[in-house]
């Protein structure tokens, strides 16, 4: 008995102790539900808050309602209650629905808060939120560097370690964060993550762990990125409605969009991340009440709006409006909900009296990569120079199934507002035109993997003082800028473009020779080759000049559209002559006789230049899908239905047959048998067939391959504008190489030519006539790639009547 007194003693001295040192006594307030709660602390102490609820967890209280069997407790009660009375002298709570939830429906509720009052301190108890990490700090005195209550998980390089520490200097310092992994700890963590069977019973402890571990997104690698997303989709995959669980998520996905964003760009996976993040926000709605968070680089909620809320236009504002952060203050954005929604909600469910929907608001685009090079014009025709999105993105959706919010009539669009971007146009040193275009992300464009950037549905109402865009439908909207100028005033175009000229004059040169000189010499004239050589170099002397002289005829548009069928025409008949070319080599190595080719060449005319004609006349009478009379940077067609089904389409139908002829050719080349014994002799064959090999695809059309690889977007898609614009511009300097500069046979009839203009014509024609032969032969020059070395030719060397003028010399 003596003993027990002793006890009873000890345990009411302290208890004094600890009123008369800290002036803490622990109090208890109720208030039923719809009245406020009032807590008042004197004498200069402050509230300190230890535990709140708002539900009914006993029937003592506001009436003898029955607590319900499955709970009824508010999930943010006490943080609720911490953030509007915690260090406060005094504070007033109202206990209601609209402050706490509605944990359970039709049950009368009170709000009960355990508190005491407290002679303050430097550093009260502190909760804080780090990449979507919830740091607790115990309370501190001046002068104590104190550790968080979360540890390093196992596993890390540090196990067991603090999360964070935080000095107390008269006010909490700024969090620093520990850093539990190092490179090789984080490789393994995540990937081991990645690896777990995630069920109902361990999901809550995996999120956690995949939030702490994606936080250090310096060392996150491209498989790092990898097992992070596939771990998501696998917490995603339970389908969980857990707060935690979606906190973690959340949490993620904002650490994600701090990550490198050329890791981002180049991962593969990275379209997923925004539809999981979806996904599970929509599950979060089956716990029927609000759900808000707010982290650095993203703000969720999900609201259960009454159906009163949707009578007149409902608008959300970006949580980020609320932060303190000024950077985030220039960049704001809301959206706005047509009341006409509830017409087509009521048409599918019409006893819902509470409308989910969920609104994600993105600081930045990083989570949406669209390949925004890949338009070439405006709509204006100006070349598009760079597309960005600038500013948040901001996405609602109606969370009610087998509801679909699209083509809603213009009188009832849903209406989203952005800050207007901010263009430096002071540093521009380019004419360019800036633009600001209304898009939403369109999954439909992709089939449903990823997504892309689309103008389709949406409208700008307003660009003064901000942007204002109107859609008929619900889904992610942002502001696209669009550079838009002349793409020649750049320096790499500009480059191109004196490159351009130098090869077209030095090919023009080439081609007058070429052309003059098979005119003149009659032994190079009757062949039936040369025939097909002169059309071909007649082509380019034409695409050249048409050109150098009419590309920049603008200033008139009947000259602009006379210029552009000019060099369409040449254009295409050039190519059109290649292919001539290719299909006479053809004949040659496989099937050659004169009577199978006696009529190419009249056939090869009427092809190669009357069809060309044919699509240039149309063009020049037909062709409006270019008004010639608005401002127009070059004379030739715009990107449209002509220029890619009436241009493009025939030069990658030719091309590729050009192709295929070169590989059966390179094929020939390769194969036959080197006649030479000596290794020397061995290898100048060699080097010869390969040179001989690459002059005959420079003949075939190897610039328009350069030309068809520079439209895709890649890292090489300079590099092959450049192939395309030298090959192309010095395509006639090649034709006049292969055909005279390094064909002996060519050099022999020219010299031949010369030292007989000293003669008298008379010796000059039998001279040609004995040299020359039957008026049909084909000597080794009628292949455009004979090598230097007469004995070694594109052709095998064939024996008997089959030979019929080819001859191995």
């Amino acid at each position: 008995m003596k003993q027990g007194r002793m006890i009873l003693w000890r345990l009411v001295l302290s208890a004094v102790t600890v009123t008369l040192c800290y002036g803490q006594v622990n109090k208890t307030e109720r208030a039923c539900e719809r009245s406020t709660l009032h807590l008042n602390c004197n004498n200069s102490k402050v509230i300190h808050i230890h535990d709140a609820l708002y539900g009914r967890t006993s029937d003592k209280f506001c009436g003898n309602t029955i607590p319900p069997e499955s709970g009824c407790e508010a999930e943010h009660s006490l943080s609720i209650v911490q953030g509007m009375c915690e260090n406060n002298t005094s504070c007033s709570v109202e206990a209601s629905n609209a402050v706490f939830g509605d944990p359970c429906r039709g049950v009368l509720k009170y709000l009960e808060v355990t508190y005491s009052c407290a002679i303050p301190v430097p550093c009260p108890e502190d909760v804080v939120y780090i990449s979507g990490i919830t740091l607790t700090f115990p309370r501190g005195e001046t002068g104590v560097l104190i550790n968080s209550e979360e540890l390093c998980p196992p596993g890390s390089a540090k196990p067991e370690e603090p999360l964070a520490t935080r000095y107390c200097d008269d006010e909490w310092a700024e969090p620093v964060v520990t850093g539990c992994y190092d490179d090789s700890a984080l490789e393994n963590q995540l990937e081991e993550i990645a690896n777990t069977n995630v069920t109902e019973e361990n999901v809550e402890e995996v999120g956690e762990l995949l939030l702490l571990a994606s936080s250090q997104t310096d060392l996150i690698t491209e498989s790092g990125l990898e097992n992070i997303i596939t771990s998501l989709a696998l917490i995603v995959e339970v389908g969980s409605p857990s707060t935690e669980v979606t906190d973690s998520v959340v949490g993620v996905v904002n650490n994600m969009m701090s990550i490198n964003e050329t890791l981002l760009g180049d991962s593969s996976y990275i379209d997923e991340v925004v539809p999981l993040l979806e996904s599970q926000v929509r599950f979060v709605h089956d716990l029927n009440d609000n759900y808000t968070e707010l982290v650095t680089n993203l703000g969720v909620s999900a609201l259960q709006l009454p159906k009163k809320s949707l009578e007149d236009p409902f608008v959300f504002e970006d949580p980020f409006m609320d932060s303190d952060d000024d950077v985030i203050e220039s960049r704001k954005s809301s959206i706005t909900l047509p009341p006409s929604l509830l017409d087509i909600i009521g048409t599918v469910n019409p006893n819902l009296t509470s409308i989910p929907v969920s609104f994600i608001t993105y600081r930045d685009a990083v989570l949406f990569q669209s390949d925004l090079e890949g338009s070439s014009v405006n709509q204006e025709g100006s070349s598009v120079l760079a597309e960005y999105v600038d500013g948040h993105v901001i996405s609602a959706t109606i969370e009610v199934e087998n509801v679909t919010i699209v083509n809603l009539p213009e009188n009832s669009s849903v209406m989203t507002r952005f800050s207007k971007p901010i263009i430096d146009e002071e540093n521009n040193e380019t004419d360019v035109t800036i633009e600001f275009v209304c898009v939403f992300w369109d999954y439909n464009l992709t089939n449903g993997e990823g997504g892309k950037w689309s103008e389709e549905g949406c409208r700008m109402v307003s660009n003064d003082t901000e942007i204002v865009c109107a859609c008929n439908h619900l889904t992610s909207f942002a502001v696209l800028v669009r550079i838009s100028g002349d793409i020649a005033d750049t320096p790499f175009h500009v480059a191109l473009s004196i490159i351009s000229i130098i090869g077209c004059i030095i090919s023009i040169i080439a081609l007058s020779f070429s052309l003059v000189t098979m005119l003149v010499i009659r032994s190079i004239r009757i062949k039936q080759q040369t025939h097909v050589h002169f059309n071909l170099c007649l082509a380019l002397l034409g695409l050249y000049l048409s050109f150098l002289l009419g590309v920049d005829r603008t200033e008139i548009p009947g000259v602009c559209k006379a210029m552009t069928s000019l060099i369409y025409f040449f254009c295409l008949s050039s190519v059109a002559w290649m292919s001539v070319e290719a299909f006479y080599i053809y004949m040659l190595i496989w099937k050659y006789n004169k009577s199978s080719i006696h009529h190419l060449v009249t056939v090869a005319v009427f092809l190669a230049w009357g069809l060309p004609a044919i699509g240039a006349i149309l063009i020049f009478f037909l062709d409006h899908g270019h008004d010639y009379e608005e401002t127009t940077d070059y004379c030739f067609l715009h990107p449209g239905p002509v220029l890619y089904f009436g241009f493009l389409l025939e030069i990658l139908l030719l091309s590729v047959y050009n192709f295929v002829i070169f590989v059966l050719a390179t094929y020939r080349v390769s194969c036959r048998k080197i006649r030479q014994s000596d290794k020397a002799e061995k290898k100048k064959e060699i080097i010869i067939r390969i040179k001989s090999t690459f002059l005959f695809w420079v003949l075939l059309g190897m610039a328009w391959t350069f030309g068809f690889l520079a439209t895709f977007q890649n890292p090489l898609s300079l590099a092959f504008q450049l192939l395309f614009c030298v090959c192309l511009s010095l395509q006639g300097f090649c034709m006049f190489y292969m055909l005279f500069a390094q064909n002996p046979e060519m050099q022999k009839s020219i010299t031949s030519t010369v030292k007989r203009t000293n003669t008298t014509s008379y010796q000059v024609d039998s001279r040609n006539k004995s040299a020359c032969g039957p008026d049909q032969s084909v000597d080794m020059h009628d292949i455009p790639v004979s090598s230097s070395n007469n004995d070694y030719s594109l052709v095998e060397p064939k024996t008997g009547e089959e030979n019929d003028g080819i001859v191995s010399e």
